[in-house]
């Protein structure tokens, strides 16, 4: 009985992989041509999960299948399962485009940029046309400015003495033809408010290997919009400098270590936010700076945590 039980169990696996297979409409039109639409792509290898497109030419009448396979190559290869991951190696396309997912890996090493390959090593319902793109992973760590883009704990103290602190962003343009690229860097995540951003300005001397960050531009834009503290609307939020009593536009500088994993701002420099009636545009006369925080944030460090 056993063995009649386990020769069941067997033919029944057999049975559904084979119904499994039947039930998949494989394309049986002629001329249908798979292909890696781009001959090559590059990516920063701070970029995550990111897709290399695979197209298909031709009418069908089914789905096609591609699987694929990866290579090192170049001066630098990169290498599969260290430098980046690939989510799946055969691909069902059946709307005439499909996808590679590719997880990049970033590390905190200066390298110069690595390289590999995918192609299409076989394809059920299509033809092959151009069958590989040459992956370049950009080194973002011998670029100071993307360096210090991440995720970061900010701690300090209130006016009271008591400590203070955030998980934070600093988020910045990737492009180097970015307008924004290697000038300005923003802050996203402080007082506890995950759509607030503020500017960071950033400066880099190669020649004298030092540099300087900055709160800047004070005042001049919505740190925050449409934040509900129960008044007659919901506000927008400037960020200040507070002097005592005084509200002022001077930024709040920072310096970071040698390692780019800590920026300590000016000790007695405060941070605070100001209220501006969102509708009416009225300043409110309030400031506010966190749940639980008194006047504003000063002594401000921020540790890299990611």
């Amino acid at each position: 009985m056993k063995y009649i039980k386990l020769f069941m169990l067997l033919a029944a696996v057999s049975f559904l992989g084979a119904c499994s297979d039947d039930d998949e409409s494989w394309n049986s039109a002629n001329d249908v041509t798979v292909s890696m639409e781009n001959t090559t792509m590059r990516f920063n290898e701070s970029a995550g999960i990111v897709e290399v497109p695979i197209k298909v030419e031709g009418e069908t009448n089914g789905n096609v299948q591609v699987t694929i396979e990866t290579k090192a190559t170049g001066d630098n290869p990169a290498k599969e399962d260290e430098n980046y991951y690939i989510t799946s190696k055969t691909i069902t396309i059946s709307d005439g485009e499909g996808h590679v997912e590719l997880e990049c890996v970033d590390d905190d090493d200066i390298n110069s940029d690595r390289t590999f390959e995918i192609s299409i090593v076989s394809a059920k319902g299509a033809n092959v046309g151009n069958a590989t793109t040459v992956v370049t992973l950009r080194d973002n760590d011998s670029q100071f400015y993307e360096k210090l883009q991440g995720s970061w704990k900010m701690s300090g103290v209130d006016e009271k003495g008591n400590a203070v602190n955030w998980d934070v962003k600093i988020i910045g343009a990737t492009d180097e033809s970015d307008k924004d690229y290697n000038k300005t860097l923003y802050v996203t995540g402080m007082c506890g408010l995950p759509s607030s951003k503020a500017i960071l300005s950033y400066s880099y001397d190669k020649d004298t290997n030092k540099g300087s960050v900055s709160f800047d531009h004070l005042g001049e834009y919505n740190f925050a919009e449409g934040v509900n503290f129960g008044l007659t609307n919901p506000v927008n939020l400037w960020l200040l400098q507070l002097n005592g009593n005084n509200l002022s536009a001077s930024p709040v500088n920072g310096t970071w270590s040698a390692d780019f994993k800590t920026i300590t701002f000016d000790e007695d420099c405060m941070l605070t936010t100001y209220l501006i009636d969102s509708v009416t545009k009225k300043q409110l006369g309030y400031i506010w700076m966190g749940n639980d925080v008194e006047g504003g944030i000063k002594a401000i460090k921020m540790v890299k945590s990611k």
